[in-house]
């Protein structure tokens, strides 16, 4: 196991992390090993390890235990790991990734499953199939992914609508299991009071690309628009307006909640073929 460097804060923002809650760990005494803070936050030596080295920092569920554990001010950790899950996506994106960490609610058409709502699975052969960044970092992407699912978990969570094109079910994204599950996923996530999902069925004309339309806490909105390899986010209240008309004509096409789910326990099945 690698013994304890030296950290300069100023080299990145992963090693400044590790610092604050190295140093945080030490000022609470001597008996406060990586171990005892490990067994208090249900994860590993190794683990605290790496973050406190500035390897690998923690998601935000495990930062947010590392704050209360360390005493640490709420937001000291959380924070950075906040900027540090934007930092992981292209340029064009960064903004509406941070609008959407407090968005109150978010309206999403998507000709493939939003990321938000992905399994493991579908994530990486999503991004296999666009090679997304160096291939030997795709099991990094993922994780980063399904970590900024955490915005659905959080005690008061967006509101999410999402309107899915109906061939983005039906096309085999990684295999039958890896659809087959993608699609148990999305059903079982309709049990949230905070999740809606409706199908645009193959009859309804798609655009080309995603529509993704935010409300924000002090009732701003904000619109983001996606294609391959570009993307777009607005706040202009006239482009707002523009992508919400395009947003209600697709809804307006989609099947109800009942029959969508319907079709996607139906799809499901048949993935298993």
């Amino acid at each position: 196991m690698p013994g304890a460097k030296e950290l300069d804060p100023g080299d990145s923002i992963e090693q400044y992390l590790g610092n604050k809650v190295r140093e945080a760990r030490l000022a609470l005494g001597r008996e406060w090993t990586q171990t005892l803070v490990a067994t208090k936050t249900f994860s590993s030596k190794s683990r605290i390890s790496e973050i406190e080295r500035g390897e690998d920092p923690p998601d935000r569920r495990l930062a947010e235990k590392l704050e209360i554990v360390l005493s640490l001010p709420s937001g000291t950790l959380t924070d950075l790991v906040k900027i540090l899950t934007v930092q992981n996506v292209r340029d064009y994106a960064q903004t509406y990734m941070r609008r959407q960490l407090d968005a109150t609610a978010i309206h999403e058409f998507s000709i493939v499953v939003p990321g938000l709502l992905q399994t493991a699975g579908y994530a990486r052969a999503a991004m296999e199939a666009g090679l997304a960044g160096d291939a030997t970092q795709i099991g990094e992407y993922v994780r980063r992914r399904l970590e900024r699912q955490a915005v659905l978990d959080q005690p008061d969570p967006p509101w999410m609508v999402t309107v899915l094109d109906e061939a983005c079910l039906r096309r085999d994204m990684g295999g039958g299991q890896v659809m087959r599950e993608q699609i148990e996923h999305l059903v079982a996530m309709c049990e949230r009071p905070n999740v809606n999902i409706q199908v645009l069925p193959m009859k309804g004309a798609p655009v080309a690309g995603s529509v993704s339309l935010l409300t924000l806490p002090k009732g701003q909105r904000g619109a983001y628009t996606e294609g391959y390899e570009t993307g777009k986010y607005t706040e202009e209240p006239s482009e707002v307006m523009r992508f919400q008309r395009v947003y209600d004509l697709l809804q307006q096409g989609a099947l109800g909640v009942r029959a969508s789910l319907e079709l996607m326990r139906s799809i499901a099945k048949e993935h298993d073929d």
